[in-house]
């Protein structure tokens, strides 16, 4: 059993990751502010220890005796605020300023693992091919913060560090998801690519098992998306079929590092750590969300 110490314990993807870590038999323990998030970790059957995200030596106290600290903070603003930039500030500190507080902080508390997340997005667009965890990244727009996040993950702490870029999450409570069917709706769609291109998915849960399997894997970068990410009109079709309506037109074409086409691979984590999504999110999951 490890001791882990999760920041972002209370988020869509926090929570999930706080119950698979206690059922592979690890002591989860969540970072909250002061007054914040204990009764809600407290159903979640986790502790709670009281911290800054921002301040190292609050975070250092947290940190005390962790084997592993896992980093899940973010601050995606609202699907309605998604295009304007400043919007995203917010978050864009959260992954800068504070993803080098907690990579600091879990030094020095000689933490032995942090597991730090980020996005499938930071990827150059591939086209037809397959991006493993060596493709060529690119960055740009929302991204960019992402990649300051990994790059503090591994500069600012000297002990073994896990990567998790994720795909676009899907659930009831991601707010992307329940934007698309809402725009589906209506008869719109949300894809900002082609209609060709792939866009990487995974299903909320499959993200917690995520990372609960990181714990054990060899330090590295992991892309953690469908077994085969499906294309944006595949994803429409699944969407339009699952709200009733004959088809999603696609929009004109867009720039930005979630138009482009990117059949992500998450070959290295299957292998690495056992672990498998178990849903297909950007076809197979629409009519859970919708039902």
């Amino acid at each position: 059993m490890s001791e882990i110490v999760i920041t972002g314990s209370t988020g869509a993807i926090g929570r999930r990751a706080v119950r698979e870590l206690r059922a592979a038999g690890h002591h989860p323990t969540g970072v909250t502010r002061p007054g914040t998030g204990r009764e809600r970790l407290a159903g979640l059957g986790a502790d709670a220890v009281q911290a800054d995200v921002f301040d190292v030596a609050s975070l250092s106290r947290a940190f005390a005796g962790a084997d592993v600290v896992v980093n899940l903070l973010t601050r995606i603003p609202p699907a309605d605020r998604m295009a304007d930039p400043a919007a995203w500030a917010e978050n864009d500190r959260v992954r800068t300023e504070a993803s080098a507080a907690v990579a600091r902080a879990a030094r020095a508390a000689g933490v032995g693992r942090l597991v730090q997340e980020s996005i499938a997005f930071v990827y150059a667009d591939g086209g037809d091919a397959w991006l493993d965890e060596d493709a060529p990244v690119a960055g740009g727009g929302v991204t960019t913060t992402a990649l300051t996040a990994e790059r503090n993950a591994r500069e600012l702490f000297d002990g073994d560090t896990v990567v998790l870029r994720f795909g676009l999450f899907m659930g009831p409570d991601s707010g992307s998801t329940r934007a698309a069917v809402a725009a589906a709706r209506r008869g719109a769609s949300t894809a900002l690519g082609p209609p060709g291109a792939y866009r990487p998915t995974i299903w909320l849960d499959d993200a917690a098992a995520a990372v609960a399997a990181a714990v054990a894997v060899p330090a590295g970068t992991y892309n953690v998306a469908d077994t085969d990410p499906a294309t944006n009109a595949e994803i429409d079709a699944a969407l339009a079929a699952a709200v009733g309506v004959a088809a999603l037109p696609p929009n004109p074409p867009r720039e930005g590092p979630l138009a482009r086409s990117q059949r992500v691979s998450s070959r290295r984590l299957r292998e690495a750590g056992g672990w498998a999504p178990r849903l297909h999110a950007g076809t197979g999951t629409w009519a859970r969300v919708v039902g």
